[in-house]
């Protein structure tokens, strides 16, 4: 007798998961609204003008270009949040070096896997820096930290236009 009150009630689960799979409990099941960024260009003209090889090179890359180019604009701007907020308490990026070092170090952390598919575009980005924070290790001041917050919301820029 149990055995079969059982077979009945799983019977009916059954027929009311196939039919009707979303009961609609009082789940909150609202999607979560990413922060929508926006990249604004450079106002400096020579960042602009350093930008565009960047551009280029994304833009003739291949297939998969949308998505590089845009976890790369996600990237920079994160770069440029990190710099931007040390200096208040504690300070994780100090010197043009460490600069450099996150820099190349989170491309291989979020593993991009995009060396050689976009020529130029490493040589592009790496005059860009330079131009901004130089190319001798030296401790970052308030100035310095913001010409770099700026290179990195470039060459952040730079990728989303590429990405288009």
């Amino acid at each position: 007798m149990n055995n079969k009150i059982l077979l009945i009630i799983g019977g009916i689960l059954l027929f009311f998961g196939l039919v009707q799979p979303n009961i609609g409990l009082p789940i909150n099941n609202k999607p979560i609204n990413n922060p929508i960024v926006v990249i604004t260009p450079p106002a400096d003209n020579d960042v602009k003008e350093l930008c565009k090889p960047i551009i280029e090179s994304l833009k003739n890359g291949p297939q998969s270009r949308k998505q590089d180019a845009q976890r790369l604009s996600d990237l920079y701007m994160d770069l440029a949040t990190l710099i931007e907020l040390d200096g208040a308490d504690t300070e994780v990026i100090k010197t043009t070096e460490e600069i450099r070092q996150a820099n190349s170090l989170t491309g291989v952390m979020l593993r991009l896997n995009i060396k050689g598919a976009y020529p130029g575009l490493s040589e592009a980005s790496q005059a860009l820096l330079s131009s901004q924070i130089g190319s001798d290790m030296v401790t970052l001041d308030s100035d310095l930290r913001n010409k770099s917050v700026d290179a990195f919301r470039a060459l952040a820029w730079a990728c989303n236009e590429g990405s288009k």
